[in-house]
């Protein structure tokens, strides 16, 4: 297996935020911006226009201008040779392969729940994996309440399980029962051990068990995929 030893920049582009973290190993991780998806610009990355970049990204606007300042850049796809087996009949978003080869710190089987603009989780058992869910995030879907309805109000998310006593508190338990209730039927269901990442997983993590947080969980799959190809990307 190839190996990097060199610092790398390594770029996480979601649909609400972008990340960058510099990293030697692939196992320390130094942040060096962290902005709304909306507020990017290139020349977030000009101090690090000497050193490897290596990207996940699922936004083509951002993945466009990357790759025209910076063609070297390696990015993340399902054509790189990875180390889980993936049999996927659509474009598997390069944010859940970094997130999957991420998990691969822990083990070979176990679930991965990311917690962002969506909510994603995915199986991955014996290096394969086994396919996923996708629902609205936490605050898309209390956006979504108050966009849709008339009455129902954009509320701030309370982490509880209990019933609500008001409308704000009956909407804030909602979405977090159904977030949580989603992840606790695929562990019943698999009952594999469960990594979870993003804006809500340490909140998250609270309610379950064998449940381990990694905020640097998807850095540390872009770096292994990094690593395990050279730093080329497929023509």
């Amino acid at each position: 297996m190839p190996s990097t030893e060199r610092k790398v920049l390594l770029i996480d582009a979601g649909n609400t935020r972008v990340k960058g973290a510099l990293s030697e190993n692939g196992k320390e991780f130094n942040s060096v911006f962290n902005v709304p998806t909306d507020k990017f610009r290139l020349e977030l990355l000009s101090p690090f226009s000497n050193l490897p970049m290596a990207v996940s990204s699922v936004v083509p606007e951002i993945s466009k201008i990357i790759k025209g300042k910076f063609p070297k850049a390696f990015f993340v796809s399902q054509k790189l040779n990875l180390p889980i087996e993936i049999n996927y009949k659509s474009e598997l978003g390069a944010d859940r392969i970094s997130n999957m080869v991420g998990g691969l710190f822990y083990g070979s089987s176990f679930i991965v729940g990311s917690f962002g603009t969506a909510t994603v989780i995915d199986i991955v058992v014996d290096r394969k994996f086994l396919g996923g869910y996708i629902f609205p995030g936490v605050e898309t879907m209390v956006k979504a309440l108050s966009r849709f309805t008339r009455k129902l109000p954009e509320v701030n998310i309370t982490p509880s399980l209990n019933p609500g006593k008001s409308t704000e508190k009956c909407i804030s338990s909602g979405i977090f029962v159904s977030t949580v209730g989603a992840l606790s039927f695929v562990q019943r269901k698999f009952n594999l051990p469960t990594i979870v990442t993003g804006g809500y997983g340490r909140l998250i993590k609270g309610f379950l068990n064998r449940t381990a947080l990694d905020e640097n969980l998807t850095f540390r799959g872009i770096y292994r995929i990094f690593e395990i190809n050279g730093g080329n990307s497929p023509q």
